[in-house]
């Protein structure tokens, strides 16, 4: 079996994998798709390779968080040859990048119809986050002003999509050239970072979700209206403004997503089987270019995800 693995922080194609086999509420995938991110870049270089050991899944295979496939045995409610997609636990699951994959049943749910592989395995990690933060966190709803940095990229183009489903009024940041296609994603107003640094707006909001992991609370403090909240879409940067949250109206939330959730990514198929959620893909790899698509990680100006076709959709 075909799959990723990292040796000495480095990762190589390899052909010799063993098939898994499912657990007790597993089904078995075989994986067509699945997207690189920047996390994928972090569990290769080894920046998690301890909170692996401590939780018992240190496997071979390290990187591939989100997926579509196909089901290679009956089970959980699932049938054989069903196409479906997910998200693999975080830090104790088996990860995507390999041939055939045994997961939760909970973590994943059937692909929307009207899609591909490669674009159903650019959705859920973004979508399952966005649709936390702005639900869950921020409370978004009819009327909201919701500031989003770093709009363009794998999270920003679907909480733009699921604000304007909401009703919220967006204004979205990201880098040159991107106004007509975060404005076609639903931003009302679109700022070139490189133009307009942040502390230069004199508008407020209330919520800002920072998909950049480059804001801190005092950067985005004077963006926010008195009860607002700041999003941040890397928690672990964030503990003392968490705590300091305890004692001022304005937040910051602690947004973490590390599994699929199937009742959520049944409603992100309902959205984009109506045609409200459209999933969006920056370029699409050969698994035996893996590390053309790993270098992608460090373009900036990405629309979507970097995907993997990691088998055939026979």
């Amino acid at each position: 079996m075909k799959g990723l693995i990292v040796k000495d922080k480095q990762l190589i194609l390899t052909g010799d994998l063993t098939k898994p086999q499912r657990l007790k509420g597993e089904v078995l995938v075989r994986v067509i798709s699945s997207s690189i991110n920047q996390i994928d870049q972090e569990f290769a270089d080894g920046k998690y390779d301890l909170l692996l050991k401590l939780s018992g899944c240190n496997h071979l295979v390290k990187t591939g968080i989100e997926f579509s496939g196909v089901i290679a045995e009956d089970g959980q409610g699932f049938s054989k040859g069903e196409h479906v997609y997910g998200y693999v636990h975080l830090s104790k699951g088996v990860k995507a990048h390999q041939e055939y994959l045994t997961i939760n049943a909970n973590y994943l749910a059937k692909m929307p119809k009207n899609i591909s592989f490669d674009e159903a395995a650019s959705l859920p990690l973004g979508s399952l986050t966005s649709f936390t933060a702005l639900t869950e966190l921020g409370k978004v709803g009819k009327g909201t002003k919701l500031l989003v940095i770093g709009a363009s990229g794998g999270l920003g183009v679907y909480a733009l999509q699921l604000a304007k489903i909401f009703g919220a009024t967006v204004t979205a940041v990201a880098g040159d050239n991107q106004e007509g296609f975060l404005n076609s994603l639903g931003a009302a107003h679109v700022i070139n970072y490189k133009e307009t640094p942040l502390e230069q707006l004199t508008e407020q909001f209330d919520v800002v979700l920072d998909l950049s992991n480059k804001k801190i609370f005092k950067e985005v403090k004077s963006l926010l209206k008195e009860n607002g909240k700041f999003i941040p879409a890397e928690p672990n940067k964030h503990f003392f403004d968490l705590f300091l949250s305890l004692f001022k109206t304005k937040k910051t939330k602690y947004l973490y997503v590390d599994r699929g959730d199937k009742s959520k990514l049944e409603k992100i198929t309902e959205w984009v089987e109506k045609g409200e959620l459209k999933p969006f893909i920056d370029c699409v790899y050969a698994l035996e270019n893996y590390q053309q698509a790993f270098e992608r990680l460090s373009v900036e100006g990405r629309q979507g995800r970097i995907v993997l076709n990691i088998s055939e959709q026979a």
